[in-house]
């Protein structure tokens, strides 16, 4: 079964995307970043460097104190989207999105920079912002979650992952040829947690209250996965903004194997096909 079909399966969906969802494209540099904006599995779906193919899945979910699950962000109302280029000096393309949620009485608001490096540098960066809006007249208790699916270098199984750093704020996952790191800006998580592929992803649709059990890892080689979890208790009127800032980049020595090139990354993606 393809990755994509197993991600759907695991949320619980019966085969397809609800007929409205919208499919944006992010483009810069040697980049390209794939976000859909609906349904259970909505969230950025590819994110190609050069050509490779890094990512099944990185999604939201939510849940507030009158809720008994979590749920995925694009499973709320859209009311509000910015499809844009703000790089237009050197690419024309557009490689900004901001999307806002409606949950009645809130809004949550999500927004992907992507930039691209040079064509052959294997490089590429997304920033990212998460608006938390409390537009009622009392607090707003959430739980916002961040679940992330890499699979580096176009393969399945990637080498290692782990979360640690000062406040659990660094990700870093690797394969052969290729890192992806994430650097939470602000605030800390509250919780964190690794696992293997698709244990964290049913959880989070599982239809029951979950926590993450802060486990950092390592853990690999394997289809490996990670989420992070803040909890907010927001004041009328009031807004928490979740900053963070994602790379991918060559691994030590990689360019050796990345110039060979294309053929032995390319070769491995194929197989995964």
């Amino acid at each position: 079964m393809k990755k994509s079909l197993a991600i759907v399966a695991a949320a619980g969906v019966a085969w397809a995307m609800p007929a409205m969802a919208t499919i944006y494209t992010l483009e810069d540099g040697n980049s390209r970043a794939v976000v859909n904006d609906t349904g259970t599995v909505g969230g950025m779906t590819s994110w190609v460097v050069d050509g490779v193919e890094n990512l099944a899945l990185q999604g939201f979910w939510f849940r507030t104190n009158a809720m008994s699950n979590e749920q995925n962000i694009a499973t709320l109302p859209i009311v509000g989207t910015v499809h844009t280029d703000t790089n237009g000096i050197s690419d024309p393309r557009a490689d900004t999105l901001r999307l806002r949620y409606d949950g009645g009485g809130y809004f949550i608001e999500t927004r992907w920079s992507l930039r691209g490096g040079t064509s052959g540098s294997f490089t590429s960066d997304i920033a990212e912002t998460i608006s938390i809006i409390n537009t009622s007249s009392v607090p707003l208790v959430i739980s916002f979650f961040q679940y992330s699916d890499f699979d580096l270098g176009g393969t399945i199984t990637d080498q290692s992952l782990s979360i640690g750093g000062p406040g659990s704020q660094v990700v870093s996952q690797s394969d052969v040829g290729f890192v992806a790191n994430e650097t939470v800006v602000t605030p800390g998580p509250t919780a964190y947690e690794v696992g293997f592929f698709p244990g964290l992803l049913n959880r989070l649709n599982d239809g029951a209250v979950d926590t993450l059990a802060n486990i950092g890892g390592p853990i690999g080689p394997g289809d490996l996965s990670w989420a992070y979890q803040w909890d907010f208790v927001i004041p009328a009127g009031q807004s928490r903004i979740i900053s963070k800032d994602k790379q991918i980049v060559p691994a030590p020595g990689a360019f050796a194997l990345l110039g060979l090139g294309g053929a032995v990354v390319f070769s491995a993606r194929g197989k995964r096909r």
